[in-house]
């Protein structure tokens, strides 16, 4: 059985033995202080020969929108509303925001009122449909049109009445129907490189230590790893896309970036969720806790917070979080939810929890980066894993005698360079070449500030 789109039965075969650092050391440390990473070296990555990446995503077609404003002529104005009583297989015209996800011959209904509309036609020049009203005699008295303002976002989300297309229809003998497109999300990410040395005195190399008498290399080597995956963890957690061309008063080697050579920096996971809510009304994905509730988790607020994670994306995900986060969560889920042990076997060694909810099942891992932070132990991030991937410029690599001619010391370096590519984030596209730039479906979340739990 694989979870979280991890494949195999938790060892690599003969042939699949991990090839580089990066995997190698997360392998034999499964349950260390990079938990993501080391989920992410068992899945698939994948190679970018460029610092910019770039990728494509769409999701299934919402086909909603709203009634704008309606009219019995052409064009109707916002808020425009045709009132109750408009005789059966008479002509209402609305006005939507995108009219070219809408053809003739399909069927609408009106949510608000459950009335099916045959489209007659579409006018791109008015931002119009023309529908003939309640197609298949269900009202005595056809109700009433509302229209109202648009929320600018295209998905049903205004204050006029909710159109939905619930199929379409042709005639005998008919031509083929007009073509409907949707266009694809577009996002993109930076590579970063990361670098990590270690560097000793010729004599220091030759002096043995209590703790080895073979001298102190072996456990600098090991130290400075850990610090390389732990630079790398927290980026693709918590880090934000930058290109920096030009750093005032950079020191160190930073100065490469006042001759035109540019910094660049990835975009972690919190960066690619979407802006966070503070509403206590309103259930977010990225959801602030610790201000909607004064960091009080209660049993309404994470069922809500549940249904909009499980949404889309898989039905399984999971959960990497802080100590006091998840002290307050399993309180909760003590009550609540169903609580199982994940067999290691199933995870490459790692410890999960699985708490299996109406909407889903929620895999925790608590993050020792996040529970030794006083703030980000209070956080919790669901990941659907199957939507993560690596991109790999240049995989770990540990390159030795990078120290300057004539100095008298040995100083060698691991050196990464990688970026994180995320699919149905939430965030707001890219809109170059003319593509949506309204923000696609999320299949993450988080809980911030959840500091205890009350029922």
């Amino acid at each position: 059985m694989a979870i979280l789109g991890m494949y195999g039965t938790g060892n690599f075969a003969d042939d699949e033995r991990p090839k580089n650092w990066r995997q190698g050391i997360n392998l034999v440390f499964p349950n260390g202080d990079t938990p993501l990473t080391a989920i992410l070296s068992m899945l698939p990555d994948e190679r970018t020969d460029d610092p910019e990446f770039r990728w494509f995503e769409k999701g299934m077609p919402l086909q909603r929108a709203n009634i704008n404003g309606a009219k019995t002529t052409d064009p109707p104005a916002i808020g425009d509303t045709i009132a109750s009583g408009q005789a059966d297989d008479a002509i209402a015209y609305l006005l939507v925001d995108d009219p070219t996800i809408f053809s003739p011959g399909q069927v609408i209904m009106n949510e608000t009122t459950e009335e099916n509309m045959l489209i007659a036609s579409v006018s791109t020049t008015n931002s119009s449909i023309a529908v003939r009203r309640d197609h298949g005699k269900k009202f005595a008295t056809n109700p009433a049109l509302t229209g109202g303002a648009s929320s600018g976002l295209g998905d049903g989300t205004g204050s006029g009445d909710p159109i939905l297309i619930v199929g379409n229809g042709s005639p005998e003998g008919a031509d083929s129907k007009d073509a409907v497109t949707y266009m694809p999300y577009r996002h993109f990410n930076f590579t970063q490189i990361f670098r990590n040395s270690m560097e000793f005195t010729r004599t220091a190399l030759r002096t043995r230590t209590r703790y080895d008498s073979s001298g102190p290399y072996t456990e600098e080597q090991r130290q400075c790893y850990q610090l390389h995956a732990l630079d790398i963890e927290r980026a693709i957690l918590l880090g934000e896309r930058a290109e920096v061309t030009s750093i005032p008063g950079g020191a160190g080697n930073l100065t490469g970036t006042s001759q035109g050579k540019p910094l660049r920096t990835t975009r972690g996971v919190l960066n690619w969720l979407p802006t966070v809510s503070t509403d206590p009304n309103t259930p977010a994905l990225n959801w602030d806790i610790g201000t909607a509730f004064g960091g009080t988790l209660n049993e309404r607020a994470a069922d809500n917070w549940c249904e909009n994670v499980f949404r889309y994306g898989a039905s399984e995900k999971l959960v990497l979080c802080g100590s006091t986060f998840l002290n307050a969560w399993n309180r909760m889920a003590k009550n609540k939810f169903m609580i199982e042990a994940v067999p290691t076997d199933e995870t490459y060694g790692l410890k999960l929890t699985r708490y299996l909810t109406p909407f889903g099942s929620l895999l925790f891992k608590q993050h020792p980066l996040l529970s030794m932070d006083p703030v980000l132990r209070k956080d919790g991030y669901a990941i659907d894993v199957q939507f993560l991937k690596l991109r790999i410029l240049d995989d770990t690599d540990f390159k030795m005698n990078v120290q300057g001619n004539g100095v008298d010391s040995n100083k060698d370096e691991f050196i990464t360079e990688l970026g994180l590519e995320v699919h149905f984030s939430g965030a707001a596209p890219s809109t170059a070449g003319g593509l949506p730039g309204t923000a696609g479906p999320g299949a993450h979340g988080r809980l911030k500030g959840v500091a205890d739990y009350t029922p």
